[in-house]
């Protein structure tokens, strides 16, 4: 498990400043997962509806198109995420590729709405950031897209990202009616602002 990069978030209770390292996802997370988040979870009715960690953790490691990464910070797993690189493509910048977050989670001691005030705030700010680096690294112009919880709403639209209104012909059933978000690429965002 190789350092990534450092990330900065602050401590919940005083607004200080930490470091917390970015690393590939592995077996240690996973755990971390199972045997702290996951009791906390069910504690507050609020268990993640998605695929295990483990399984994605697998993906991530037999599949090129999936990347998956922790955030750890005094031995703990504070956050986790899932990218796939290679096969969506922007719907604000037709015929770019982005890099798209299927899932990004905190631990349930960073959640606002388990924990006030949260221990560490910002992992998934930092989490989202470093999949607009990856957009980067991987020439895609910072294009990134995700579809968001109905409680997270919020969070995406403070981090800046658009949100894309479906057509209602165009949802099959009432469980795909989700909002998607993307942050525009980067050179979009500067003719935006100079605009």
């Amino acid at each position: 498990m190789s350092l990534i990069q450092t990330i900065e978030l602050s401590l919940g209770s005083s607004g200080a400043l930490i470091s917390a390292d970015l690393v590939n996802l592995s077996d240690k997370h996973v755990e971390d997962y199972e045997q702290h988040w996951q009791p906390r979870l069910q504690e507050f009715s609020q268990e993640d509806q998605d695929l295990s960690w483990r399984f994605k953790e697998q993906l991530a490691n037999r599949q090129a198109n999936y990347e998956s990464y922790a955030v750890e910070y005094d031995g703990m797993t504070q956050g986790m995420m899932l990218l796939e690189t290679q096969y969506h493509w922007s719907m604000f910048t037709p015929g770019q590729r982005l890099v798209y977050v299927e899932t990004v989670v905190s631990a349930p001691w960073n959640r606002i709405y388990i924990q006030r005030p949260p221990r560490i705030k910002g992992v998934g700010r930092g989490l989202i950031e470093f999949a607009r680096q990856r957009s980067q690294a991987l020439g895609y112009n910072g294009l990134v897209g995700l579809h968001s919880l109905p409680g997270a709403v919020q969070f995406y639209e403070k981090l800046g990202m658009m949100r894309l209104e479906l057509d209602p012909e165009e949802i099959v059933d009432a469980d795909e009616d989700i909002p998607y978000f993307e942050y525009m690429g980067q050179t979009q965002e500067q003719e935006s602002r100079d605009e």
